[in-house]
């Protein structure tokens, strides 16, 4: 089923990009915040908000929203308290769907054994393309076909060791959908530090050692992409 309504729990840089397209998408959207400065904040921001602990019994999810409809994202800023909370809700929700953000793969490994239904490692990329894709309605589908409808499509990450064969190369010289049979959504560029990312259509960026690429498919297809990548130059 496709979620009609969403909820972002955590208010910082990323949780906020999320929640300013996500609110447009769904029919029903509330940010669930932590501290009474973050709720002074988020009420500035022109959210629909609410204070929570994660203590909380979550009974108030049941009260806002139809459980079968809802999908969460877990946002917080803190990995261990993202854990905590998909825990949490899993306990309290068995069919919920839930999104979380990891900071690395690790954490990412965490949340998927807390009971999301998928995870999102390194969180600033993590944002910036979800929140491209919402921004784009034809994507959107694809995004909940990634979220809901088929596990074996995935977003990865996958950086170009200094070796490989990619290095050197113009993004258009690399053809991803016809050759790999998966999509890019974005790519870091490494010179340009790790947080720095950007959609790759019109860009005919020059791939240099430890570029990251942002690419989704399904898992056999990202696996040869990564098996093509680590291939080095002759």
């Amino acid at each position: 089923m496709i979620a009609r309504c969403a909820a972002v729990f955590g208010f910082n840089e990323y949780s906020q990009q999320i929640a300013r397209h996500v609110r447009h998408v769904y029919q029903d959207f509330t940010l669930f915040v932590m501290t009474k400065e973050e709720e002074r904040a988020a009420c500035e921001a022109g959210f629909l908000v609410e204070l929570v602990d994660l203590g909380d019994d979550w009974s108030r999810i049941e009260e806002h929203f139809d459980v079968k409809s809802l999908i969460v994202f877990c946002a917080l800023a803190n990995d261990s308290e993202n854990v905590f909370l998909t825990i949490s809700l899993r306990a309290q929700f068995e069919k919920l769907n839930i999104i979380a953000l990891a900071q690395d793969n690790e954490s990412a490994s965490k949340m998927k054994s807390a009971g999301a239904n998928k995870v999102l490692p390194s969180l600033q990329i993590a944002a910036n393309v979800i929140s491209d894709m919402l921004e784009k309605p034809i994507v959107t589908k694809v995004l909940h076909d990634v979220l809901y409808q088929d596990g074996l499509l995935n977003i990865v990450e996958i950086e170009v060791p200094r070796h490989s064969v990619f290095v050197g190369k113009h993004l258009h010289d690399i053809h991803f959908k016809s050759e790999y049979d998966v999509i890019l959504l974005a790519i870091v560029d490494h010179e340009m530090g790790t947080t720095f990312s950007f959609a790759s259509k019109g860009h005919n960026h020059h791939i240099d050692p430890h570029d990251v690429f942002v690419v989704i498919g399904y898992q056999d297809k990202l696996d040869a992409l990564k098996q093509a990548v680590k291939r080095k130059h002759d």
